[in-house]
Formats: C-alpha cells, sequence, structure tokens
C-alpha cells in the first residue's frame, strides 16, 4: 500500500503506466461521537478501513494507492455540539468530482470511495460524484463503505460483526457507541478519553427511527450525549476484530464489482 501525498511523480506514472493502480479516497468529517471520541473519528476510521482492505486487494493482484483523506463533510445532525463542522452537499459532491478528474488526468481511473460518516445527504453527495464521474466516463468509481444503498452498508460494515458486540442490546448500537468505541480503542488509543468512559451510562432508550431517518439532531434524541448504545461494552479486542473484517467485507464488495488485476 503507497500513500499519494507521500509519493513522487515519477512513482506515480510508474503505477499509471502498469495498469494495476487502484486508489482508496478516505472520506469522513468532524463531527462529535460523544465525550470520550475525537472529532474526527469517521475520518480516522476510514483510513483503518483502508489499510485493512488493503492487503486483501494486493492479494488480488492491485497496486493499492491511499489518497489524502477528505476530512469534511455534511455533518447537520450533529451540528449543535461544539467542534462539528458541516460542508453544504453541493461541496462535498464537487471535492470529490475534481480529485477523481484529477487521478484519471494522471491515468488512475479506477476509484473507490471509502466513506466513514453515516448521514444521508452525504452519502448521496457521494452518490452524485460517482454518477458525474462515470457518466463523463472519467474513471471507474465505486461508493463503498457507508453508502445510500443500505446493502452496500451492510455487506461493509454490518456482515459478520455483531456476533462479537458485548452489548446487551446490540440493536441499539449506533454512532459513538461500543462498535465506534472499540474500534477507536484499538486504532487510536491515544485519542480516546478514557477516564470519561466508566462515566457513560448506556443510552438504549432512543427514538431509533428518528436516529436513522435523521429526522431530528443528535443532540436532541441523545439528550446532549452525543452518543447511541453503550461505550462501555467496548474493547480494543473488539476493535481489532472488527477492523479486520470490515477491511475484508470491504475488499470482497470491491474485487466482485472489478474482479482481480
Amino acid at each position: 500500500m503507497k500513500r499519494l501525498a507521500e509519493m513522487a511523480f515519477p512513482e506515480v506514472k510508474q503505477l499509471a503506466d502498469d495498469g494495476r493502480a487502484l486508489v482508496i479516497l478516505p472520506v469522513g468529517v468532524v463531527e462529535e461521537h460523544g465525550a470520550h471520541l475525537p472529532l474526527g473519528l469517521d475520518s480516522f476510521a476510514a483510513e483503518v478501513y483502508a489499510a485493512s482492505a488493503a492487503a486483501h486487494l494486493e492479494a488480488g493482484g492491485y497496486e493499492v494507492v491511499v489518497a489524502p483523506t477528505i476530512n469534511y463533510g455534511v455533518a447537520r445532525a450533529a451540528i449543535d455540539f461544539p467542534g462539528t463542522l458541516s460542508l453544504e452537499p453541493e461541496t462535498l459532491r464537487s471535492m470529490v468530482v475534481e480529485i477523481g478528474r484529477s487521478l484519471a488526468r494522471h491515468g488512475l481511473n479506477r476509484l473507490a470511495i471509502l466513506n466513514g460518516h453515516r448521514d444521508l445527504q452525504h452519502m448521496k453527495a457521494l452518490d452524485d460524484a460517482r454518477e458525474i464521474l462515470v457518466s463523463n466516463k472519467a474513471a471507474q468509481v465505486l461508493v463503498v463503505g457507508f453508502a445510500s444503498d443500505a446493502a452496500m452498508t451492510a455487506a461493509c460494515y454490518r456482515d459478520g460483526v455483531k456476533q462479537f458486540y458485548q452489548s446487551p442490546r446490540a440493536d441499539r448500537e449506533g454512532h459513538g457507541g461500543e462498535s465506534e468505541t472499540s474500534v477507536a480503542l484499538h486504532s487510536f488509543p491515544g485519542l480516546v478519553k478514557h477516564e470519561v468512559i466508566p462515566e457513560l451510562t448506556p443510552n438504549f432508550d432512543y427514538d431509533v427511527e428518528a436516529f436513522r431517518n435523521e429526522t431530528k439532531d443528535y443532540w436532541s434524541i441523545s439528550d446532549g450525549r452525543g452518543y447511541f448504545g453503550w461505550p462501555q461494552a467496548a474493547t480494543a479486542a473488539t476493535g481489532a476484530k472488527l477492523v479486520a473484517i470490515r477491511g475484508g467485507n470491504i475488499a470482497r464488495v470491491i474485487l466482485k464489482e472489478w474482479g482481480k488485476a
């Protein structure tokens, strides 16, 4: 796995000429995830999943290049929490389109957008960007991770993981809960407020439909707590399993779409 921002231009040309390059573009957001997790969690997680998926993709013959992460996205549901930043959907769409066109101009025309943030307008912006790039025949593009297509989201993030949850209400785990806290404890523990976690009581009694459909803001739904589920159930060991499984899931989706190199 190579990181585009760390490469020199002759290396990029060599990769493009080889024809086996597959670019992963992680996308996240700056958004609250409870008092215990960093605002950049979705971006950091997308980068972790990209690295996990890369090993499987390279086994399939690809040369994986990870582009610099888009750290900003649409985060209106959590905008009342200090530190949350949100773009207009059109801004995110334009960013992705222009990045995709730039990559394609240099012969890197196989792009997997790996999205770590679940927001309906955010996901639609990524879908719209994909449609523009594909319709203009600029590149092969696939949106993986959190996607407007619920089946895609399940195939990438949900398949094969709930068996590892320790929460007594796995069906109520969500934003900032056991899953995301576990991934953080495993992947970037230095950014977790460990001393806060014991104070976080279970938040199972919330409006699930309002959360999923984004008809109410996160502050209202969570009563200002900013998380859904039970962060105390999280462990680094669970996080390691989630990262490994989700990385394999994402690679499998990509290989099913494009085949081996």
